[in-house]
């Protein structure tokens, strides 16, 4: 196994690569419907086609996403390499649990700021750019690192395009060495700090949160 190793750290970093380039992207697409989510109207045409899509994404496997996003992109004349579409179909993905997340921490945050803003003249959006989205993404982030965690291990879904990432790339050694067992042993051990790491930064991250709460709550 100690000549294998080597040679599933390259896919092992296109892991990373993919998940976190995703996780990027779908973290201000969130925020940005998220905000407009928690601010207008349900019935507003915007809230309206964010929850449809978040609809989709919650009830659908990831694996038709990526699908999806490999068969249908060349059909409406975007070719892209394997990669990108990877990050495409991981991003639409996690964009929809990202909507959910920027939501709920920017609806968390008491309603006074608002009226005390206006009480300041501060209009809506200068408001929501300096006042409340600031103090959501603080509140978003333990929640952003699971995803971090999720993302990770959804990206050996990624293998079904033929992306040589972690999990791919082991399915091919697998094939010529008929080492299943070793390999398989050994994508845990690859994936395992990873994860682990982002799960410790969110817990880490959420008692941070709880700590300023409560601090909060003692000087109320």
């Amino acid at each position: 196994m100690v000549e294998v190793f080597p040679r599933l750290l390259p896919p092992l970093w296109v892991t990373i690569k993919v998940s976190f380039i995703s996780l990027f992207l779908a973290f201000f697409i969130g925020l940005f419907f998220g905000s407009i989510n928690s601010v207008f109207s349900k019935l507003n045409p915007i809230n309206l086609v964010s929850r449809f899509y978040v609809w989709i994404v919650l009830c659908t496997p990831i694996i038709i996403q990526i699908y999806a996003a490999y068969l249908l992109l060349p059909k409406i004349g975007i070719k892209l390499d394997v990669f990108w579409v990877g990050v495409i179909a991981l991003t639409f993905n996690s964009a929809g649990y990202q909507i959910e997340i920027s939501r709920a921490s920017i609806t968390s945050i008491d309603k006074g700021q608002y009226e005390a803003s206006k009480t300041l003249g501060m209009g809506l959006f200068t408001t929501m750019i300096y006042i409340i989205i600031p103090q959501a993404i603080k509140r978003m982030l333990p929640a952003t690192a699971n995803e971090a965690s999720h993302l990770i291990k959804a990206s050996a879904v990624l293998s079904v395009i033929a992306l040589l990432e972690l999990h791919k790339a082991a399915i091919n050694l697998q094939g010529n060495s008929f080492k299943f067992i070793e390999l398989l042993a050994l994508q845990a051990f690859l994936y395992l700090p990873i994860v682990l790491g982002t799960s410790y930064i969110a817990n880490f991250l959420q008692k941070k949160n709880d700590d300023k709460s409560s601090r909060i709550d003692l000087v109320k």
